[in-house]
């Protein structure tokens, strides 16, 4: 594979959210997370963990509990109903329909490092997070190449005591995102990218 190749892969990818009906096999689920294994990580900790909702009553009964702790949590705040706080909730709910969602997790920082975390530049610098998202985009890749369709999603995360109240999730570890899968019942067209010279900049001696 030459430059070329790997940029028509990287630049047909979409992020989908509807899906057909068509069941995705366990073969292919466990392909996409051993890409997704294969990413760099902290100190090649791999602190990453995968955990995967198949059964359709579970992923629709998380999407409308996830919409309901939102929706409470905006009212106890009075905050006023506008068309953005309607995305919100709308987003925080959008796996609702996918055949597949997988939870993904990073582990948590060891508690020895809080200390130096505490006067860094950022708290990601502890590496666990951005090494959960590299795993991602192994993922949504591989998912890409083998025509099944996936969306990362971080709103979900914004109702935390649904996850959080979630039964046997592995100690030590945070959720990073939510990843719907599942055969595309869609076709998005590619959004606009920002010129290079926008987001480069070179710092010349």
């Amino acid at each position: 594979m030459d430059y070329k190749d790997l940029m028509q892969v990287v630049c047909s990818r979409r992020s989908i959210r509807r899906f057909t009906g068509r069941r995705v096999d366990r073969e292919r689920i466990e392909q996409l997370v051993e890409a997704a294994s294969w990413a760099p990580s902290n100190h090649n900790r791999q602190g990453w963990k995968f955990i995967i909702f198949e059964a359709a009553d579970e992923i629709h009964a998380l999407a409308e509990r996830s919409r309901r702790c939102v929706e409470a949590f905006l009212a106890e705040t009075r905050r006023p109903a506008t068309a953005q706080m309607d995305e919100l909730v709308h987003f925080t709910g959008a796996f609702e329909y996918a055949p597949v969602v997988i939870l993904v997790m990073h582990k948590k920082s060891p508690a020895v490092g809080k200390a130096i975390l505490a006067q860094a530049a950022s708290e990601l610098a502890s590496g666990e997070v951005l090494s959960a998202a590299a795993a991602c985009q192994n993922l949504l890749l591989a998912a890409h190449v083998m025509g099944l369709g996936a969306c990362m999603m971080t709103a979900p995360l914004l109702a935390g005591e649904v996850w959080k109240s979630l039964d046997s999730l592995p100690a030590g570890y945070e959720p990073t995102c939510l990843i719907a899968l599942g055969y595309p019942d869609e076709a998005p067209a590619p959004p606009k990218r920002k010129k290079l010279e926008h987001i480069v900049e070179y710092r010349n001696a």
